[in-house]
């Protein structure tokens, strides 16, 4: 039953934090192994999912403890390159290496005739994967996760790409939105595989799951978890939250207006990285 499979997960995460390390870093042999930091996060995810609001918080406080390691790193865009692989905020990863294990992100979103040089001459590119020009507007200008995405681009033909060309022609390469290029280009592959890590879960989306489960737990908006949202809009240089003065557009005027932020700001952090689906049905916006 669903209760007896809840039961199942919660108690077998439970009892392998237990015994498990906090954590593995950067060139221990074990890293990518299942840590008790991993086991937390996925019961942080599960409390989330089934409204268990008490402990949702608990997990993700228990998360925050020094013991673990976990920080945000200071460049956004540092956190997708194959340099910064194993960074602090990576709470788990597919560990991936040339001729092991690689991943096709350039492929799968890169449109046939974007940037021609040497190395991606070689690289079938399907035009796949788009961020809608529809949330592109959302972002706040001086956000610095726009640095991750292709808004505009010239093709080798001296075509421009870009919404107000491109979004009124279903044939063009960006009618369905800006190219998502989180991951950076692997400076050490060549053909279409990459070999940077591939984040399955990081600490950007502990800390915002954490805010909200604050926010739904205490019934209330409260200073820490407009902090813990804050710390991840500071790193974008996004404006900060505040609960002072109604009359600027970072006023959070409460309960209803702080998750409906939290829940904005885990799709402009978190875009493609597998968590909005997630997100939608715990906020019942699609059916489960």
């Amino acid at each position: 039953s669903e209760e007896e499979m809840q039961t199942y997960i919660e108690t077998e995460l439970t009892e392998a934090s237990k015994v498990l390390p906090a954590n593995y870093k950067k060139g221990d042999k074990n890293y990518g192994r299942f840590t008790a930091g991993l086991a937390h996060t996925v019961l942080l995810k599960l409390y989330m999912l089934t409204k268990q609001w008490d402990k949702a918080e608990a997990e993700g406080r228990e998360l925050m403890k020094p013991e673990y390691g976990f920080e945000l790193v200071p460049e956004y865009k540092d956190i997708f390159t194959l340099a910064n692989e194993k960074n602090p905020e990576i709470i788990w990863a597919c560990q991936c290496a040339k001729g092991y294990q690689e991943h096709k992100w350039q492929p799968h979103v890169l449109p046939n005739d974007y940037n021609f040089t040497s190395y991606l001459d070689k690289m079938t590119k399907w035009n796949g994967y788009k961020i809608s020009w529809d949330f592109m507007q959302t972002f706040d200008p001086a956000d610095r996760r726009l640095l991750t995405i292709a808004y505009e681009y010239t093709s080798k033909d001296g075509v421009v790409h870009n919404e107000k060309n491109d979004r009124p022609d279903p044939s063009a390469q960006l009618y369905l939105g800006a190219v998502p290029l989180k991951y950076e280009f692997d400076p050490d592959c060549t053909g279409e595989d990459s070999q940077i890590d591939w984040i399955i879960y990081r600490y950007a989306d502990v800390l915002t799951l954490t805010a909200e489960a604050i926010v739904r737990n205490k019934n209330a908006v409260t200073q820490e978890a407009v902090d813990l949202v804050n710390s991840v809009r500071e790193r974008a240089g996004a404006a900060l939250l505040q609960t002072t003065d109604a009359g600027k557009p970072t006023y959070v005027s409460g309960q209803e207006n702080m998750r409906t932020r939290i829940r904005n700001e885990r799709r402009w952090e978190l875009s493609l990285e597998g968590v909005n689906l997630y997100d939608e049905i715990r906020w019942r916006t699609i059916g489960d």
